[in-house]
């Protein structure tokens, strides 16, 4: 059944109008020709829907716009990868209108973005960033610099990169969105935030304790220099002092394979998570889009095919759902894996332990005291207790991972928005 809307009225400058409960889409071929939308997407562009169809998307671009977050919002689309950020369009009066735009590849080739109207604290952040990437660009900045300057900063302000900065930035939208119409918050999304959460814990614990172990790693030269002057070449310190170094090595190698670099186990989890909070969060918009697409009275110039266009908003969302799910159990597998080698470094902090008392019981033997090799040893004991406790906080945090990626699992049907009924296909 279709209801229909008075068309509200446009000021004469200024922003469109554009309500927060409206969703609109537009569905493009490869090269970002217009093949589809609904009636909200023609109404807020004013653009006559023969002069939308078969044009370029960036016939609603407006001059506001860094180019770079094109070329990084397209790279990603090129690469098979979904896409959502903060857009500034122009409207064919000259109106402006931002939106929260998600984007992805449609099977078979083209692509679907849905965007709604955004009003988190995110939001503000990024507009003033765009500012200033358009002034550095009208200085000289290519569009590939000024994306790479883009994800630069981002990191700079805390994401870690652009997929952790879309799953933080989606969430945020939909529970700004969520109050704006007096909704309940979202359960599966405050779930995914807790995650989220937990996961960007584990990484400030797992920062501290690199830096940690880093300043660990002189310790064994040290002690190497101060036995040659102690004792005889050969001696218990040195032999302890060579049997420190190649423990350390071993937990340095640790730390490469799970703590850093992108394709370590902590890596894998941290994308799991941002992967399936991102999917989740567009399977939910767009089966709204899907049920507001229902009630839409289509214009007498509507050139839409309806019945194919919910068809395509039911696979993708369906879809979504799906690799969402699938992420999901990969949280749960990475975090099982992250917390076994969690288990594996403390055995190797043990053993470190280990040789620190045997130096701590050689170096009592020596004739005479000596303060720097004193040091030294109480430098270790400091060590060995920051490296402890960053690790039993880091496993705490990989169970609770581990619980809540279950508890999301177990709860899949819960990411359905307000309204949105059992999936089913269009008639």
């Amino acid at each position: 059944m279709s209801t229909s809307r008075v068309k509200p009225t446009r000021p004469a400058k200024g922003e469109a109008p554009f309500e927060f409960g409206e969703i609109f889409f537009s569905r493009t071929d490869e090269r970002g020709v217009i093949q589809s939308g609904n009636e909200i997407f023609q109404r807020v562009s004013e653009h006559p829907w023969d002069k939308l169809i078969g044009a370029p998307h960036k016939v609603i671009r407006h001059p506001d716009m860094p180019k770079g977050f094109f070329h990084l919002f397209w790279e990603r689309l090129k690469a098979g990868k979904v896409v959502s950020g903060y857009v500034k369009n122009m409207a064919a009066d000259g109106l402006h209108y931002w939106v929260y735009a998600m984007a992805s590849p449609m099977p078979g080739g083209g692509y679907i973005s849905v965007r709604v109207k955004p009003s988190s604290e995110v939001f503000k952040t990024i507009s003033k960033e765009y500012e200033s990437l358009c002034k550095l660009e009208a200085e000289g900045l290519t569009p590939e610099e000024s994306a790479a300057r883009l994800v630069a900063r981002l990191r700079e302000i805390g994401y870690s990169d652009y997929e952790q900065f879309m799953a933080s930035s989606l969430s945020r939208e939909h529970a700004a969105r969520d109050q704006k119409l007096g909704r309940q918050a979202n359960a599966r999304g405050q779930r995914f935030s807790e995650v989220s959460k937990a996961v960007q814990e584990a990484i400030s614990h797992t920062n501290a304790l690199c830096e940690t172990f880093n300043a660990i790693e002189a310790v064994p030269h040290n002690m190497r220099i101060l036995a040659s002057r102690l004792e005889a070449s050969g001696g218990p310190i040195a032999a302890i002092s060579s049997n420190y170094g190649s423990m350390s090595k071993e937990i340095s190698d640790w730390v490469d394979q799970f703590i850093l670099g992108e394709k370590s186990a902590f890596a894998n989890l941290r994308n799991a998570v941002s992967r399936s909070r991102v999917r989740s969060a567009m399977a939910r918009v767009m089966e709204e889009a899907r049920a507001q697409f229902e009630t839409e009275e289509a214009s007498e110039t509507s050139q839409i095919d309806r019945a194919k266009e919910q068809e395509v908003l039911l696979e993708v969302s369906t879809s979504f759902r799906a690799h969402a799910d699938s992420d999901l159990e990969t949280v749960e597998r990475e975090a099982q894996v992250f917390g076994r080698a969690v288990g594996e470094m403390k055995r190797l902090i043990a053993g470190l332990s280990t040789t620190r008392m045997m130096c701590k019981i050689e170096s009592a033997r020596l004739p005479e005291h000596n303060e720097s090799l004193m040091a030294i040893i109480d430098q270790l004991d400091s060590f060995q207790t920051e490296l402890e406790g960053r690790l039993d906080k880091i496993g705490e945090i990989t169970a609770t991972v581990l619980s809540a990626a279950r508890a999301l699992d177990q709860g899949r049907d819960g990411g359905k928005p307000p309204g949105v009924g059992p999936v089913r296909k269009v008639a």
